[in-house]
């Protein structure tokens, strides 16, 4: 190799002549002098020069350092690319006051940086993460859906994307495909089996996501597709997870499946699934160029195929075994079976449902059940949680005040023998008591405090002998008030003569004895109309 030539070469060489020793690879390899002797370093070769006795010691407190790799790590992309050059961030500093110029070379500055473990290389490496694992096959499934890049369907079929036609920059051409291509992967995080559909669709829908996950955990027509089953825990990224959100909190505490939280931005929490998008890319999409699909089934029977034959013949970089192989070895207790769809449907977007306690019992979908053990005092509202699973063995789940409890549905006898709870006591032969609430506790001590028996008669009379109202007016027999002076009424006389009406005039006449005929009736109206002051009523009655 160049390089060991290179450095037996300048071990034999004069310090002075070095320089001419490197010149010609300088030209050969388009190396500077300062590359070549570091890669001559790697190699072995020592200058012999003394080491300078303030080496270490740099002219920048390690707050300017620490301000320029500030600089360099907060302008750069997210996605890993487009650091700002450590030029470009101590001329900043400069700028800002914060350097000198001339303090440090810009070399000299790539060095610290490097020194401390803080220049851009190790800023981009990836921070060490903590291995994960799974007990058993379907203890753990991660999901993931992508836009498939390479491919997209229109009425012609399969097309390929061409670079030069859908590249990034040209987004308008992207708008022209109507319909993008959805690739959804499922992987079994023990056994790293995988499961594949695609769909046409603008984006992730729970709607697609509740197809395929009932497509991947159904069991298969083929019998050499044995996946199957409902996992304990998921896994999604942000997109998924608010999809399978959207498909009720009914649906995943009903089949029993925990969506375990993530953090935003950490993609190797996905790292299963994301290997599986690689792989299916390198073996199962490639061939699309040489035997493209014509419709999304045509599509879809063909990624199922080659599903089968990855998962049986590809073997697993961890296990040593083929996915298949692994995934077999799931026992009994582990594989739960998914249900109808019929009863999937039921559980999306239903919430949990509100029932009132009595008597230590609450009915649900036709069933009694016990509380008795929860001691949930009667007239409490619960929320009912059904798992589809321990719905099978009669058992419910009872949310009452954040507490969960488990209550079991009551047998009852058959119709021939009345219908009742089997553990109903017998009238007459046994005597049942239920057990009494913190509430009833509570009430036979303050009755006891107030009669002095916890069972009190009706004439038992509470705190007896004690005072009730004695003594109020000599605890304020010390109060003093100066007089006020009040405001008399004055009352309000009516100064009016009081008026009656004729009819009314008419009606003491005739009081008086005196008979109205028709003359005297139209004479009077004449003269007094139809009101008359009562003085002059009673003078005109005399007068008559």
């Amino acid at each position: 190799m160049w390089q060991r030539e290179m450095v037996s070469k300048l071990r034999e060489a004069k310090p002075s002549e070095r320089k001419a020793v490197l010149q010609p690879y300088r030209e050969q390899y388009g190396y500077t002098v300062k590359t070549l002797y570091e890669i001559a370093k790697t190699y072995g070769f020592c200058s012999g020069r003394k080491k300078r006795c303030d080496k270490g010691i740099g002219v920048l407190a390690e707050e300017q350092i620490e301000f320029v790799a500030s600089f360099v790590r907060s302008t750069k992309r997210e996605n890993k690319g487009a650091f700002a050059p450590v030029e470009n961030a101590m001329e900043f500093a400069i700028d800002n006051g914060i350097m000198m110029r001339g303090e440090v070379t810009v070399g000299a500055m790539h060095r610290i940086l490097r020194e401390r473990e803080i220049d851009k290389k190790r800023l981009n490496a990836p921070t060490p993460h903590v291995e994960m694992r799974s007990l058993h096959p379907n203890h753990v499934h991660l999901v993931d859906a992508s836009v498939c890049i390479q491919y997209y369907l229109d009425d012609g079929g399969m097309k390929i994307m061409r670079q030069d036609e859908f590249y990034k920059n040209k987004l308008e051409n992207f708008k022209k495909i109507k319909t993008p291509l959805q690739r959804y992967i499922l992987t079994d995080h023990f056994s790293g089996f995988m499961f594949i559909k695609y769909y046409l669709s603008a984006g992730e829908t729970a709607e697609n996501l509740f197809d395929f996950l009932c497509c991947a955990w159904e069991a298969k027509e083929e019998a050499n597709f044995p996946f199957r089953g409902v996992p304990f825990a998921m896994l999604m990224d942000g997109g998924c997870r608010a999809k399978a959100r959207a498909m009720g909190d009914g649906f995943w505490s009903g089949i029993g499946v925990e969506i375990l939280p993530g953090t935003p931005g950490n993609s190797r929490r996905q790292g299963s699934v994301e290997v599986s998008h690689n792989i299916w890319e390198m073996w199962f999409e490639t061939r699309l160029r040489i035997d493209p699909a014509t419709t999304l089934d045509d599509l879809n029977r063909k990624a199922r195929g080659f599903c089968v034959w990855l998962n049986a013949t590809r073997e697993h970089t961890r296990t040593k075994m083929t996915r298949l192989s692994c995934w077999l070895m799931i026992k009994q207790e582990q594989l739960r079976e998914l249900p109808e769809r019929a009863v999937l449907q039921d559980l999306m977007n239903k919430p949990e449902e509100e029932r009132t306690v009595s008597n230590y019992r609450i009915s649900f979908e036709g069933k009694e059940f016990n509380l008795k053990h929860a001691r949930i005092p009667h007239g409490s509202k619960v929320k009912v949680i059904k798992n589809i699973w321990k719905w099978k063995d009669g058992i419910i789940t009872v949310n009452y005040e954040g507490q969960l409890y488990e209550a079991q549905a009551i047998e009852k006898l058959p119709a021939e023998l009345g219908g009742f709870s089997a553990n109903a006591a017998i009238i007459g032969q046994e005597y049942k008591a239920q057990p009494e609430t913190a509430t009833q506790q509570a009430v036979k001590r303050l009755d006891e405090l107030a009669t002095g028996s916890r069972q009190p008669s009706k004439k038992a009379m509470p705190f007896a002998g004690l005072n009730a109202f004695e003594g109020f007016a000599d605890k304020v027999g010390n109060l003093s008030a100066l007089p006020k002076r009040g405001t008399p009424i004055e009352l309000a006389r009516n100064t009016a003569p009081a008026q009656i009406s004729i009819m009314e005039f008419f009606k003491r006449l005739r009081s008086a004895g005196i008979t109205i005929s028709t003359a005297l009736n139209k004479e009077l109206r004449a003269e007094l109309g139809e009101t008359i002051d009562a003085t002059r009523a009673e003078t005109v009655i005399e007068a008559i």
